[in-house]
């Protein structure tokens, strides 16, 4: 019943128009999928740092990888550094469109109220706040994502290599999690504004007053049907760009 309301609502034609645009591809056609070890619960995925719930199948997985990768595909036909809105604003209906909907869509500045920061820090108050009554199972997941990245020094250069540039840095942070049997993500997009050229943005103390973040974040309930219709479409250019928009598991 919940999937058929849900399927009900979902505007099919706007995802028909959407995907009517095709995906230029660039230069890169070959498969480089980088394993540096660990857990199967956390994974970057591109400039996202991705974390997973044990109860998600194989097949949910895959729906949330790919669709975490074709949002960024579709996004970066804008500048990270100086069309930030416009940037999220794609990666937001690119995940809508992948049948991933959602109802409350914020863009807003963040506004850390300690002297001292982590972006890392800051995720998790952003996240733990979109997660509500959620967040005792969702939290413990992105914690254990970040003590895995931070000791994994190639994948922070990874992450950090795709998000970064001069003085912005542009990345997501997002747990996937089983709510009721329903694959659902907490899409949450952080943007830095730096009053210097970055060296290094996760795991890193920022001053309140060196930094600006601008972040979005919102709960997002796969729809199974959706995505189906647009499944092949989402992985032929997942594998077109695969060089550029790789996963690595943490």
């Amino acid at each position: 019943m919940i999937e058929a309301e849900v399927g009900a609502a979902f505007d099919f034609a706007a995802q028909r128009d959407y995907f009517a645009v095709e995906v230029t591809p660039k230069k890169w056609d070959v498969s480089v999928d980088q394993s540096l070890g660990g857990e199967n619960d956390s994974a970057v995925l591109g400039s996202t740092v991705a974390a997973y719930d044990e109860a998600l199948s194989e097949e949910e997985r895959a729906a949330f990888d790919d669709t975490i990768l074709y949002a960024e595909i579709r996004a970066d036909a804008f500048n990270r550094e100086t069309q930030r809105r416009e940037w999220y604003r794609e990666y937001s209906k690119a995940l809508t469109m992948c049948g991933w909907p959602t109802v409350n869509d914020p863009y807003r500045e963040y506004v850390s109220q300690e002297l001292n920061f982590t972006m890392d820090e800051a995720a998790l108050q952003i996240i733990s706040l979109v997660a509500g009554a959620d967040k005792l199972k969702i939290l413990p997941l992105i914690s254990s994502a970040f003590n895995s990245l931070e000791k994994n020094g190639g994948a922070i250069k990874l992450v950090e290599h795709k998000s970064k540039k001069n003085k912005s840095a542009n990345f997501q942070i997002v747990p996937c999690v089983s709510l009721g049997g329903r694959p659902t993500m907490i899409a949450c997009a952080m943007q830095l504004e730096a009053s210097d050229v970055l060296t290094k943005v996760l795991f890193f103390k920022f001053k309140r007053e060196q930094v600006k973040i601008y972040n979005a974040a919102t709960r997002r309930t796969l729809n199974r049907r959706a995505y189906d219709v647009v499944k092949d479409l989402v992985q032929s250019a997942v594998h077109k760009k695969r060089l550029e928009y790789f996963k690595t598991q943490l």
